[in-house]
């Protein structure tokens, strides 16, 4: 026997509909799905998607590049605005880069701590970036606002994920998540054909989602530091 050399594997809406009405027993094995059920089941998978997407961590990031003009000390985010990309869901990380390449991490505040800055037309390196995510648009505030030294910011954010546009999409999702998908939309959708949804599949729903969310974080490092006030107690 041998292996088939591939890892390409991927799936469909109108596949994740099916496989869903199929664990559901709503539809025979040899039928089709029937159009009205592909596109309510189509619909309810892009809002399934859109909860999701804020139970994951890792892998939608995406680092984003931003030339900062001094004494500007916002800048909005979307299609067609200041910073021209979809507007994202979470601002995790920021660092400056100077002019000679060094990037130093700077701190991603709220809006309390940035409103509570008093004079917000500084200009000097960067050391606070504030995301306020509102759905049009959607805006970053930095302070102090840069110079000729530090007009550059990289921004790690935490993107959208894609819709489900047609039966034919393949999912924004690592293949880790397909049977997540299935499960999900399945116990989402159960009530409209099952009056309920099963506990087998609800179970089944709940754990995958708990081992993806397990597997799907950063290492983190843990520092251990001596006692010092301890120390010189004695």
């Amino acid at each position: 026997m041998t292996t088939s050399g591939s890892t390409d594997f991927s799936t469909t809406t109108a596949n994740i509909v099916r496989d869903a009405l199929l664990l559901l027993g709503a539809i025979d094995p040899n039928e089709s799905v029937p159009a009205q059920d592909l596109s309510d089941g189509k619909r309810m998978l892009n809002m399934l998607s859109k909860f999701l997407q804020t139970q994951v961590e890792v892998w939608p990031t995406k680092d984003i590049t931003v030339t900062l003009t001094p004494g500007t000390e916002s800048y909005t985010v979307g299609s067609g605005n200041d910073i021209d990309e979809d507007r994202f869901l979470q601002l995790r990380y920021a660092r400056r880069q100077s002019s000679d390449g060094t990037e130093t991490e700077i701190d991603v505040v709220s809006r309390r701590e940035y409103m509570n800055l008093p004079t917000k037309s500084t200009q000097a390196p960067v050391n606070i970036v504030h995301y306020d995510a509102q759905l049009s648009p959607s805006r970053l505030y930095v302070w102090p606002t840069g110079d000729s030294s530090n007009n550059t910011l990289i921004i790690t954010v935490h993107r959208p994920l894609e819709d489900f546009d047609t039966a034919s999409n393949t999912p924004d999702y690592p293949q880790e998540w397909y049977l997540l998908l299935v499960y999900q939309l399945a116990a989402t959708i159960a009530p409209t054909y099952k009056g309920q949804t099963p506990q087998s599949i609800m179970l089944q729903a709940g754990q995958l989602l708990k081992q993806l969310k397990s597997w799907d974080t950063e290492p983190n490092k843990i520092r251990i530091s001596p006692d010092v006030r301890r120390h010189r107690r004695r």
